[in-house]
Parts: C-alpha cells; sequence; structure tokens
C-alpha cells in the first residue's frame, strides 16, 4: 500500500457566520430586529442605534395615521392568577390555607383549569387529601365561576350551581349523563330518563350560554406590541403605494469620533479589533438593507396578485402560494417564507399578519373564472352552515354537493370536513337541534 498526496478542487457551500446571521435577520420580527441590533450594539462599541421613533412627533400625524397606530396597541388586562389573588383576603383564610390555595391558582392553566392532582398536591404539604379538596373548593367558589375545574365537566357543573336561577335537571345531566348528553346520543339518553327529547335541547341551549373557558378572558402575560413592517397605502390616483416602516427600524452608525481616539493607540492587536468590527457593522448593515429590499420586492408581488382583495378584503383573497412568488422574484421559496414569519403589513382594513396574503388554490368547474382560494371556500362553508336548517343540519357530503352547485368549487368530503374542523365548526350530528326556534 503506497501513500500519494494529490491536489484536486471541490465547489463547496458553506455556511459562514455572516450569511447565518443575515438568514436570521430575515425572519426576526420587528421587535425581535430591534432587540437583536441593540444586543449587537452592546457587543460592538464603535456601533450606535438611532431610534426614528425618538425623532418622530407624534402630533404631527394625521387623525387617520394616529388612529392605524392606536390600534396596533395592546391594553394591559389583569391576569388570572391576579384577579383571583385579589379575592383571597375578604375570605379571612388561615395561613397554612392561603399557602395551598396561592399554589393552586398558581398550578391553573390559561383556560383556569387546574392540571395538577390533588395527590401531588397534598402529598407536597402534607396534608390530607380532604384538606387539599377543601382547599380547591376555596378557589371554586372565586369568580369567574368554573375556574379551578380539573375537567370541562366539572366546570360546566360548577357554573350551573351557581346560575341566580339553579336548574336540577341540567345538573342532573352533567353530572351522570355527560358523555351520552355531549355526544348527542339523546334518544338513548331520552329513554334512560324517561323523558322527551325537546327537554335535552332546552338543557343544550343553556349550557351553550356557559363557558368552558373561564380563564380565556384573562391573560398569562402582557400582551405584546404588533408592529407593521410594511404600509401599503392607496394614492388619490388610485394606484398602491407600498412604504417600508423605518419609524420602527433603529437606524445604524458607526462611531467614527471614538473609533479616531482608539486608532491614536499605536497597538495592532487594537488596529486588527477597530477593522473587524468595522467588518461586522458594514455586513450588518448590509443584511438590514437586503432584509428590507425583499420585504419590499415580495409585497409588491403581493399587491400585484391580490389588488381585489386590498381593495374589499379577504373576503375576495385569491390563490397564491409562496412558489408562484419565488420564481416571479427569481429567489428560493425558502426565502419567501422566512421573510414573511412574524411579518405585519399595515393595509387599509386593519394591520394582519403577511402570512395571510397566501392561500391553496381549490379548482372551479367554471373554466372562464379564477380557481377559488381555500380561504374564500371557508367563507362558503361557513355561510352555508349559518344559512342551514338546525333541525336538519348539512353533513359534509352535502356542503360538498352545495359548493358545486352554487359556487362551481369541486372538492371533496374529506376536504369539507377539514376545513370545517379548521373554522371549528362540530359535524352535522352535533349541530342538531331537536326543537325549532
Amino acid at each position: 500500500m503506497r501513500a500519494e498526496l494529490l491536489q484536486e478542487q471541490r465547489l463547496k457551500l458553506s455556511l459562514t457566520k455572516e450569511l447565518t446571521q443575515a438568514i436570521e435577520l430575515l425572519q426576526y420580527s420587528a421587535v425581535e430586529l430591534q432587540s437583536f441590533l441593540y444586543e449587537q450594539s452592546l457587543e460592538n462599541p464603535f456601533l450606535e442605534i438611532r431610534d426614528y421613533r425618538l425623532k418622530r412627533n407624534f402630533r404631527n400625524l394625521s387623525d387617520k395615521e394616529k388612529q392605524q397606530w392606536i390600534e396596533n396597541m395592546s391594553t394591559y388586562s389583569e391576569t388570572l392568577s391576579s384577579y383571583l389573588t385579589a379575592q383571597l383576603p375578604a375570605l379571612s383564610l388561615p395561613e397554612h390555607e392561603e399557602r395551598i390555595v396561592h399554589y393552586m391558582i398558581a398550578c391553573l392553566d390559561e383556560d383556569g383549569y387546574l392540571r395538577v392532582n390533588i395527590e401531588e398536591i397534598a402529598e407536597r404539604f402534607a396534608i390530607s387529601k380532604q384538606e387539599a379538596e377543601k382547599a380547591l373548593q376555596i378557589i371554586q367558589s372565586l369568580e369567574p365561576a368554573g375556574v379551578g375545574a380539573r375537567n370541562l365537566q366539572e366546570c360546566l357543573y360548577l357554573q350551573l350551581k351557581r346560575l341566580p336561577y339553579r336548574d336540577e335537571f341540567a345538573e342532573q345531566i352533567i353530572q351522570h349523563h355527560f358523555s351520552l348528553f355531549v355526544e348527542k346520543a339523546w334518544k338513548t339518553l331520552a329513554k334512560q330518563l324517561g323523558v322527551d327529547i325537546a327537554s335535552l335541547q332546552r338543557v343544550w341551549d343553556l349550557i351553550r350560554t356557559l363557558e368552558p373557558r373561564p380563564g380565556i378572558h384573562y391573560t398569562k402575560e402582557r400582551p405584546h406590541f404588533i408592529v407593521p413592517d410594511i404600509i401599503v397605502q392607496r394614492s388619490e390616483e388610485g394606484d398602491w403605494r407600498i412604504f417600508y416602516n423605518e419609524d420602527v427600524h433603529p437606524e445604524l452608525i458607526w462611531n467614527r469620533g471614538y473609533e479616531q481616539k482608539i486608532s491614536s493607540c499605536q497597538d495592532g492587536q487594537v488596529h486588527a479589533f477597530v477593522k473587524d468590527k468595522y467588518r461586522q457593522f458594514l455586513w450588518l448593515a448590509k443584511s438590514l438593507e437586503q432584509r428590507k429590499q425583499t420585504l419590499l420586492n415580495i409585497m409588491h408581488v403581493i399587491v400585484d396578485k391580490q389588488k381585489q382583495c386590498f381593495e374589499t378584503g379577504f373576503a375576495a383573497l385569491k390563490p397564491l402560494t409562496m412558489r408562484e412568488v419565488a420564481e416571479e422574484l427569481g429567489i428560493h421559496e425558502s426565502t419567501v417564507s422566512r421573510a414573511v414569519k412574524n411579518k405585519y403589513v399595515q393595509a387599509p382594513f386593519g394591520t394582519v399578519e403577511l402570512r395571510r396574503f397566501f392561500s391553496s388554490a381549490v379548482s372551479s368547474v367554471y373554466m372562464d373564472e379564477d380557481a377559488a382560494s381555500s380561504v374564500k371556500v371557508k367563507m362558503f362553508i361557513k355561510q352555508l352552515i349559518e344559512q342551514e336548517n338546525k333541525q336538519q343540519p348539512l353533513s359534509d357530503q352535502k356542503l360538498a354537493d352545495l359548493l358545486h352547485e352554487q359556487y362551481g368549487v369541486v372538492i371533496s368530503r374529506r376536504t369539507v370536513a377539514k376545513y370545517r374542523e379548521q373554522l371549528h365548526i362540530p359535524s352535522s350530528a352535533k349541530r342538531k337541534q331537536y326543537v325549532g326556534k
């Protein structure tokens, strides 16, 4: 066996640190980008961040512009934990019991349910299961009604017991016949209880007025501020104008004065350090400019393809895929995907996520018409279900037939079921009402 030394040329694509950084910048939201840039300013002593918002005079904005910015602001809402805790002082609980109640409140999920076993809590505080149950009953006595439940059945039952006028039949149904009731096996249940279907329908209508997620009206944390990256406006001439939102993106500045002061030092390592930081500054500035141009280019294509949507709203959304946009711009589909991630557009009808302008196509039997978007088909399904006879609700197959007959949309029963579930609409069996209103 002979050892040899050979030379060969190879083309190899490698992700440098700078290239990886450029990819990350593209998928950052406006808020994430600001945080990243301020982190970079801490690492680079020559890099300064000038925030455009400091220069923006709110009083000089028109009333319309003020309203658009105010719509993006999220007000602070009280958390479920703080709301429950504020009710405890009025109960004058013993210290050890209050400590257990505080712990249970901290264990509630965002819907207001207790997902920790009572046995685990009893073991943690070295108390009996009965004492732990007593502490849970204290939480369940607080507002909102249904909080502290361990499942949906208990949540609904707690709310029924708190109604101004108790309905013992409804309480009996939820407490002892919950599974048959929610699955709408009403004929079997009616036979077991010796009642008519109308009585079960009355209970169903009552249950629908209750809140299955009592904690949903409270927030787990302070809401985020939505910042649009792109602004789309219509000019007086009727043209659509697209602006990059400079007001929320800081400007990068190289501190020349500090550079000159440092460079006066006759030290090779210092000069190398300054040179390296300047190279990082240039690459960061270039990446930000590339990010800006990519977003603008993508938005121009979207506006061109979805003009009717911008004029009348999402009801007129046409099928558009990221691949189509990528092919028109001569870039990779993954670049479009990264660019639209967590980005928002301030359109005439409000601030919306950029991804909402992309929708798959559904075939149409009318060759002279454009294919319908999946968003539009979902709207058709929702309209048909809203107009249906609740005593004889439309099955998924019937919905598919009506879409074909009324709108010329050809989709399968399984696709109808998928879209219906995405709209959080129950099946026809669970939508059925046995007594007309």
